[in-house]
Order: structure tokens, then C-alpha cells, then sequence
């Protein structure tokens, strides 16, 4: 098989250029044959996707690179399969898919024992992402953070901006349309996730999503002052728990017109900013290939 292994040399402090030696031994032992494609820019990884000739694309970074390689495919009609090294600071998509962040474990789940399954690609206007697309309070953590501080400080320099969200009011006047209706409010958060997971935190307690059918799960919560913080942190704390003031709503299409005018309201997809104001949402069911745990196998697809 041809692989193509694209990796961030930045993710991780550099461990994947430590770490870079002993994966293509690994596959080269395999009887794999190995192209090194090192990103040096942004959208590096998105022009070698959209380029490659390959069997396989091997992505080693965090889940902007992945997400930039799901860009690049997405444009093609026959894609390679997907085999996913975690070298990030959060890695929401590999611990959903049952990835180990240890890369000699990460290997061996792909030559050995993990599956390959089809997983839903999601659109937000003419931008893919692999697993959540949000806007609103606590949204702008994972785009903010500068290089360094994810370096020095990990997950925790996520926190740190986060809480300077708690000086502003998100007010956010919306009409959603979905498969169920329409919901026309004044929220302050909104969530559109593909699998339990976003921000570092497990939701438990949406355990009956998955990763492939066609659906994408929304959480949106109203503009209610502060009480409605109290429980925003609640979600995310007790594993995605929506109490009175939040929507649940599953859908595989979202319509969001939001005012023309607003210069606030930025979208983050899958950690990155992309979009502004009005946006429609689309899921492409089992649009990708991707190697998975056996257990992520079982449970979420």
C-alpha cells in the first residue's frame, strides 16, 4: 500500500519529528511504501490531501490537521482512507475513535488491531469538519491561544482564555430552521457536534450519537443571563447534561440566520475560526474511511 504520512512537525512539541524514524520503519516492515509530506504552512496539509495519489493517508498532528486533510479529500471524489497519529493538545477526534495519544500504540491500532470504519463528514457552508462547529460563549478558547502558550501551558491555556469569556454577554438573536421545525430565539451558545465529545470533555450523557448516521446532534442554550452560565458549565461538567433554557435537537441539516450586520459572531470548526453570521450545516453520511479502536467500532459507529 501507498501511504502518504503528512505530519505536523509543530503538534506536539515536536514529538512526531522524534517519533517520525520509527513510523516509517514500522510501515515500511509492513511492506508499505512511504512518502513524507511535512507541512511547513497552514493549508499545507489540505493541498497534500487534495494532490495525493496515495492508498492511505497517514495524518500525524492535532485535530486542525486532521480537519485540513478532511478539507483536501472532501474536494475529491475517490479518497484514501484516513489513519490518525494524535499529537495535539485536546485530540477530541482520536479519543472518540479510541486513539491512543502514545504513538507506538497509535501505530500498531492501525498495522494491527483497529478497524476501518465510514464516519460523517459535516459542511458548514463551503467548509468541512470532522466533529463540532460552534458560536457563542467559550467558543473562541481554541482559535485564541497563541503557539507558545499551547506549548508551555497545554490544555490549561485553553482554560485561561476561556474565563475571560465570563467578562462577556453573548446575545445572539437566531432562527434555526431543522428536520424537527423551527427555533427562533436569543441564545448565547450553540453547539453542533458529530460524537460525544468536545472541548477535552467526554458528554456521557450523549452516548447514543454516532459517528456515521447522517445525523448531527445540536446543544443550544438561550441568552438568560447569568443563571444560564451556571448551566453551561454544568453541561460540559456532568457530561453533557441540558437543563431548562437548552435544546436538544438532532437534525442532518441546521439553516442558522443570524443578523446581517453582526461582526461578533464568528464560527469555530473543529478547533479553527472559519465562518461568520448565517450559516447552513449539512451532513455527508460515511463520506470518509478512517481506523478506528475496535471498541470506538462497537460503540459509536
Amino acid at each position: 500500500m501507498r501511504v502518504g504520512f503528512i505530519y505536523n512537525p509543530e503538534s506536539g512539541s515536536g514529538k512526531i519529528e522524534r517519533n517520525s524514524q520509527y513510523i516509517i520503519d514500522a510501515f515500511t516492515a509492513k511492506g508499505h511504501v512511504m512518502d513524507v509530506l511535512k507541512t511547513k504552512k497552514t493549508l499545507d496539509a489540505k493541498r497534500y490531501a487534495m494532490e495525493s495519489d496515495h492508498d492511505m493517508l497517514l495524518v500525524a498532528g492535532g485535530d486542525g490537521t486532521l480537519n485540513e486533510v478532511v478539507n483536501g479529500l472532501m474536494t475529491r471524489e475517490q479518497r484514501p482512507k484516513i489513519a490518525y497519529i494524535p499529537t495535539g493538545t485536546v485530540n477530541d477526534v482520536a479519543h472518540m475513535l479510541g486513539i491512543s495519544m502514545n504513538v507506538k500504540k497509535a501505530v500498531k491500532l492501525i498495522l494491527e488491531t483497529g478497524e476501518v470504519k465510514k464516519m460523517d463528514i459535516s459542511k458548514i457552508n463551503d467548509t468541512y469538519f470532522t466533529y463540532a462547529a460552534a458560536t457563542g460563549r467559550f467558543t473562541k478558547a481554541s482559535y485564541d491561544v497563541k503557539r507558545k502558550d499551547k506549548k508551555r501551558f497545554g490544555i490549561l491555556a485553553y482554560v485561561v482564555r476561556g474565563i475571560t469569556d465570563l467578562l462577556f454577554d453573548y446575545k445572539m438573536p437566531m432562527k434555526i430552521t431543522y428536520e424537527g421545525g423551527v427555533l427562533e430565539k436569543t441564545f448565547t451558545l450553540l453547539l453542533f457536534l458529530n460524537g460525544p465529545r468536545v472541548g477535552g470533555r467526554n458528554l456521557y450523557l450523549m452516548k447514543k450519537s454516532k459517528l456515521n448516521d447522517g445525523k448531527i446532534e445540536a446543544r443550544i442554550f438561550e441568552h438568560r443571563r447569568f443563571w444560564m452560565l451556571i448551566k453551561i458549565l454544568t453541561f460540559f461538567a456532568i457530561g453533557g447534561l441540558v437543563m431548562r433554557g437548552g435544546h436538544r435537537l438532532t437534525s442532518s441539516f441546521y439553516e442558522i440566520e443570524a443578523e446581517h450586520d453582526r461582526a461578533d459572531i464568528d464560527w469555530n470548526t473543529d478547533g479553527e475560526k472559519t465562518e461568520k453570521n448565517s450559516v447552513r450545516i449539512d451532513v455527508i453520511q460515511e463520506a470518509i474511511e478512517i481506523y478506528v479502536s475496535k471498541r470506538a467500532a462497537k460503540y459509536i459507529f
